[in-house]
């Protein structure tokens, strides 16, 4: 879906188009009803049961002001439509990645994940603290929704491979799956990424058109059964170190409530944002254990010399993408890039030492 597809309608659409969505008769009773569509079906690990918490969530706090119905991804038709029907009022919200809508520019992506940019309470930090809300706010107005940050994906891993990598020769002609700008980075280094369904991966695997692949992290890759088939299970990923989830608002229904339930919407993601992110790590923490101890999955770091290459690499890449952003799109990123500097200089003398020091060989209970 193209930025100029979705721009064409007009900012936002109008109040009254949106409230069309809903009965008068509730209207007047002050009553909202309200539909949200979830990126992830309720197969997915721990996202579609997180839209359906933060529903209750936000009826139980307004009192039942504002009813919310959770719809899977394809409930009204392609899942890339999302975008337009928040945006036209046909649904109030969605739940969604803020990559989802790349074809509007690079700042899309900013806001979901940079390969090797923050962590996801870096991330937090930066929206809440440095001023990121308010230049996603603006790079969503033309599109006439509201972004509230909403949950995450959780670190990723950088894959499954027959065997551990044991250097850059490791890559060169790799047949490796993978999306978005990982696969310019792959490349460069002499892979040769393919892109494909998470779906295909499996005959893809067996079929032999693909050597090795990443999707998402353990609680996922465990849930579609991904470790059946590939033994070497390969961290840290460099390309998704996290994956912000959204929550969009139609920006005519949103400026229409008042300020009391705008708290309420606003809270509520809030919270959903710190239950999720548990909900994740606690999900991959068990399903890495479950598949050392039960699948005998092998576990492995990159060596730092590939980290080292993948970090060059990407900031290559990223400094030519920033170069063809339109300017909009690059002061979003070099304001990231400068809030990525400021909390690496904290994480660098707090969480990263401490992290190594529970690590040291020293008899702890």
């Amino acid at each position: 879906m193209k930025r100029r597809s979705f721009l064409a309608a007009g900012a936002g659409g109008t109040l009254g188009a949106a409230a069309a969505a809903f009965p008068a008769p509730a209207i007047a009773r002050g009553l909202r009803e309200w539909r949200m569509v979830s990126r992830w079906p309720a197969s997915f690990p721990d996202q579609y049961v997180a839209a359906e918490r933060l529903a209750r969530r936000i009826a139980q706090m307004s009192d039942g002001l504002l009813r919310i119905t959770v719809l899977p991804p394809d409930a009204l038709g392609d899942y890339k439509e999302t975008l337009q029907r928040v945006r036209s009022g046909e649904v109030a919200m969605a739940r969604s990645l803020s990559y989802d809508w790349r074809d509007g520019g690079w700042a899309f992506d900013v806001f979901t994940f940079v390969p090797l940019g923050m962590t996801e309470f870096e991330r937090s930090v930066w929206l809440q603290n440095y001023g990121g809300q308010s230049l996603w706010d603006r790079l969503y107005a033309d599109l006439g929704v509201k972004p509230l940050l909403c949950g995450s994906v959780g670190p990723q891993a950088f894959g499954w491979f027959a065997r551990p990598l044991e250097s850059l020769e490791d890559l060169q002609g790799l047949r490796y799956r993978t999306t978005g700008i990982t696969e310019t980075i792959m490349q460069r280094l002499g892979a040769a990424p393919k892109v494909m369904p998470g779906s295909e991966i499996g005959p893809a695997v067996e079929s032999g058109e693909i050597d090795a692949f990443e999707l998402v992290g353990p609680a996922v890759d465990k849930a579609f059964g991904l470790h059946r088939y590939l033994p070497v299970y390969v961290f840290p990923s460099f390309h998704q170190t996290s994956g912000s989830i959204e929550l969009i608002i139609n920006r005519a229904l949103w400026d229409d409530l008042p300020p009391s339930l705008q708290e309420v919407v606003g809270v509520a993601a809030q919270a959903e944002q710190a239950a999720n992110l548990a909900d994740v790590h606690a999900s991959n923490a068990i399903a890495l254990t479950e598949l050392v101890e039960q699948d005998g999955v092998t576990l492995q770091t990159l060596p730092d010399d590939v980290l080292t290459a993948l970090g060059e690499v990407t900031g290559t890449v990223l400094r030519e993408t920033r170069q063809a952003a339109s300017p909009e799109h690059r002061r979003i990123f070099d304001h990231f890039l400068e809030t990525r500097r400021s909390l690496m200089a904290w994480s660098g003398l707090t969480e990263a030492p401490f992290m190594a020091a529970r690590s040291l060989p020293f008899r702890y209970v």
